[in-house]
Parts: C-alpha cells; structure tokens; sequence
C-alpha cells in the first residue's frame, strides 16, 4: 500500500519536472517506476530476505509494514537521486 502512494507521488513528480525541462514526460514517468519498482524489489528480496532468513516468511504486522516501508522510502530515494543526477542534467 504505502509502496503504490509513494510510487503515484513520484510520477506525479517526474511528469511535472519533465515538463518544466522541456522533457518527454511520459517515458521519465515510465523511467521512476522502473527504478522504483527496481529498487524496491532488490531491497525486498536480494538484501531483506537473506538478511531476516525465515523471519521474513513468519513476521508480525509491524515486521510487515517496515518491511514494506523500509522499501519504498529507499526507493524514493533513489528515484530522487535518479532524478537530481540524470533528468535534471538532460533538461539543461
């Protein structure tokens, strides 16, 4: 749940960008979620499930919601940073 409002805000976010740099801001949306979704993925299943070993299988509700918090927030950041260092500099 969390995950889809954050990746929804950022779309919202990159099309505004794009079109205030005069981007194409269809294919810069489509870009944030691939790096969202990318990232948040990795995080999920490359580094927390090896990491928590069966607690990743048998968690309590928090566990569960900073699991999937602790995903989109590091995606975020990462489409920001994907968005500061490579959008940002296409659009000059």
């Amino acid at each position: 749940m969390f995950g889809g409002i954050i990746a929804a805000v950022l779309c919202v976010w990159f099309y505004q960008t794009a079109v205030r740099v005069h981007l194409n801001p269809i294919a810069w949306v489509v870009g944030a979620l691939v790096v969202f979704y990318g990232v948040r993925y990795a995080w999920t299943f490359a580094i927390l499930k090896p990491l928590l070993g069966a607690t990743f299988k048998s968690h309590s509700m928090w566990g569960g919601v900073m699991i999937e918090l602790s995903g989109a927030v590091i995606a975020a950041a990462v489409a920001a940073l994907f968005r500061n260092k490579v959008m940002l500099k296409q659009g000059r």
